[in-house]
């Protein structure tokens, strides 16, 4: 009978840990950009541990940056974090040099959601922030800029859902036990009714 208890307890176990949030099915989708006016819309949606890149490298042209990024978030995701670093070099050298910078994301209303949070400059290199809340839905990332020589952006969002409370495990744990005490009264009882 005590095959019974643990395959009552192995059960409560692999329905905990489904229930558990995982990151093992994390995808990165990426976007490469090589001008300074571009757009692409991605057909697979987002979930909790996904990851979206843009990666922009132009070295052909010079003036006003405008790229931006449509895409989908699917169920589960309630908040998003990243940062973005651009080459800034100085004024009169000759490497990248992107000044400018703003990053924007907005919802399929045109409302905006999220604004880069500037975080300072090292090394020839400018970077930002994000951290916001967000939820199911279209939305469109817009970079603007000035690529003064040639352009370098990098872009990395993280999408995350929710995780479960302390109380949501204290319930969990609490289901674990119930379920293995009704299965030992259950072979205690079929013990009863044998003899």
């Amino acid at each position: 009978m005590k095959s019974l208890s643990l395959s009552g307890l192995a059960a409560a176990a692999v329905m905990t840990c489904s229930l558990l949030p995982s990151q093992a099915g994390a995808v990165t989708q990426a976007v490469i950009f090589d001008a300074l006016n571009a757009s692409a819309t991605l057909s697979t949606p987002l979930s909790a541990g996904d990851n979206l890149v843009l990666d922009t490298l132009v070295t052909a042209e010079v003036g006003a940056l405008q790229q931006s990024i449509t895409f989908t978030v699917g169920a589960g995701v309630n908040a998003l974090t990243g940062f973005a670093a651009w080459q800034i070099s100085t004024a009169t050298g000759t490497g990248p040099r992107l000044i400018g910078v703003n990053i924007d994301l907005f919802d399929a209303t045109d409302t905006l959601v999220v604004s880069d949070a500037f975080a300072g400059t090292l090394g020839g290199f400018a970077g930002s922030t994000f951290d916001s809340a967000i939820g199911p839905g279209t939305y469109k990332l817009v970079a603007t800029g000035t690529g003064v020589r040639d352009s370098s952006l990098d872009l990395s969002l993280e999408f995350t859902g929710a995780v479960p409370e302390p109380a949501t495990y204290a319930l969990m744990l609490a289901g674990i036990a119930a379920t293995a005490i009704l299965t030992r009264r259950r072979s205690r009882s079929g013990r009863n009714c044998q003899a």
